[in-house]
């Protein structure tokens, strides 16, 4: 993980960030989204956070436009992570779903089918996060190790992106 940010460090890398914003119009986000076979919802609504901007000093910071680069980066970068999430997701909320619907035993249930969801939605992840360790010729372990490896990597580059947004990011949005 990368120590915290100086305010210099924090403000060129933010001025580097809105410069790429700037470089990017909205309408190629939204194409780029709606390519992705995302539902129209989902790409509506990612397409709004585009538009939320926010004052810092004398300058106006496109924040949602960036946060939305950086989203749109990780899933170019990790695209079967992000596949293999989205379809756990989907199996794992059927999943719970179906188990919560059971007469009588469905609340009681509810619980079980929770982690199980979340179980399964990590199990995509984990698949997805194999095949694009694949994909750049790394070496991929199996086992319980190599899963508990995979899981500790994931959570690293995720966390990583967050901490790398929200440092910058709030190094310069100050409110009061």
């Amino acid at each position: 993980m990368s120590s915290a940010l100086s305010l210099p460090q924090a403000n060129l890398k933010m001025a580097l960030w809105q410069v790429d914003a700037d470089a990017r119009s909205s309408s190629d986000l939204y194409v780029w989204l709606n390519d992705t076979g995302l539902p129209h919802e989902v790409t509506i609504r990612l397409h709004e956070l585009a538009t939320y901007t926010k004052k810092a000093g004398n300058k106006v910071l496109a924040i949602g436009k960036i946060i939305l680069i950086k989203i749109i980066e990780f899933v170019k970068a990790h695209p079967n992570l992000v596949i293999g999430a989205g379809i756990g997701a989907a199996i794992g909320g059927a999943v719970a779903m179906l188990i919560n619907s059971i007469p009588l035993l469905g609340p009681l249930l509810a619980p079980l089918g929770a982690a199980l969801g979340l179980t399964i939605t990590a199990f995509g992840a984990i698949a997805g996060h194999k095949l694009d360790q694949r994909d750049q010729g790394k070496e991929v372990s199996d086992g319980n190790i190599g899963i508990a490896q995979d899981i500790i990597e994931i959570a690293k580059v995720f966390f990583q992106l967050l901490i790398d947004v929200f440092n910058t990011i709030f190094r310069n949005v100050i409110t009061a």
